[in-house]
């Protein structure tokens, strides 16, 4: 019990400074959100929309993480949909975070397209909510904008903005953070990807983030990552099956034990 009440003051602590700056996503957290410039995934909506320009399917995104830092009382839960239209592409989805005294839910909605040949722009609104038992709740919408410019074709430049709005929350002084991510992605060869991101916050440390995709198997892919700021390795594997991509992560905190996370993709038409 000791344990749970030191990890919720840490998460109400960081809430309200940067409002937990929780992300989904297996294969983002496996790669520990270095694959800024290469985000092609359903949870592209949280992490970099303009990713989901290139995804010319309907597609289906479910994440999971039963205990984060060991404890199941602060599980995740999120899902996305893709829709590619003619004049771009649309997405939607959701992430719900914590338990009965804590508890933030997030409701987004996305548009991104090919502005040029090899340049893509996309734009997020999220409603966000938090809950504290006894504190009452507040809500407030924000906007991302994300792009990515494809140099060659294994060479591509992103980033993010987050709150680009600079939305305050109700009854706070203090904006809700503006956060600048940029990175590059190379692909060496067919087989192997590998990725570089910062992401500054204002008023903290720059993090430095590096992930590494590696296709062992036609079905099997491996994914490694490391962060600072602080201090984190992680990992995972994405098993590929008919329609279906079955996804694994683990991540490491400093202080705090492991966590691991579930997702699953399904492709529905092209």
């Amino acid at each position: 019990m000791k344990k749970l009440f030191l990890i919720l003051l840490f998460v109400l602590i960081h809430s309200f400074e940067s409002f937990s700056q929780v992300y989904p996503g297996a294969r983002q957290i496996a790669l520990s959100h270095s694959d800024i410039s290469f985000s092609e995934d359903p949870f592209s909506l949280f992490n970099n929309p303009s990713g989901l320009s290139n995804i010319k399917s309907r597609t289906i995104g479910l994440f999971y993480s039963p205990a984060p830092f060991g404890e199941s009382a602060l599980s995740t839960g999120s899902g996305a949909y893709i829709e590619p239209v003619s004049f771009g592409t649309l997405s939607g989805g959701f992430m719900i975070y914590g338990f009965d005294l804590y508890k933030e839910t997030r409701i987004a909605l996305s548009f991104s397209r090919k502005i040029v040949d090899r340049f893509s722009l996309g734009v997020t609104s999220i409603y966000q909510n938090i809950s504290i038992q006894n504190y009452g709740s507040k809500g407030f919408l924000s906007f991302n904008i994300g792009g990515v410019a494809e140099i060659t074709k294994s060479l591509r430049l992103g980033f993010l903005l987050e709150n680009v709005s600079r939305t305050k929350v109700a009854g706070e002084e203090n904006s809700i953070p503006v956060v600048f991510s940029g990175g590059i992605g190379y692909k060496a060869v067919e087989e192997l990807s590998v990725y570089l991101a910062i992401r500054k916050e204002l008023n903290y440390n720059a993090s430095l983030r590096i992930g590494a995709e590696y296709m062992l198997m036609k079905f099997l892919q491996l994914r490694l990552g490391a962060s600072n700021e602080p201090d984190s390795f992680s990992g995972g594997f994405n098993i590929s099956y008919d329609i279906f991509q079955f996804e694994y992560a683990v991540n490491s905190h400093p202080d705090l034990e492991l966590s691991h996370q579930f997702g699953i993709v399904i492709q529905l038409s092209k």
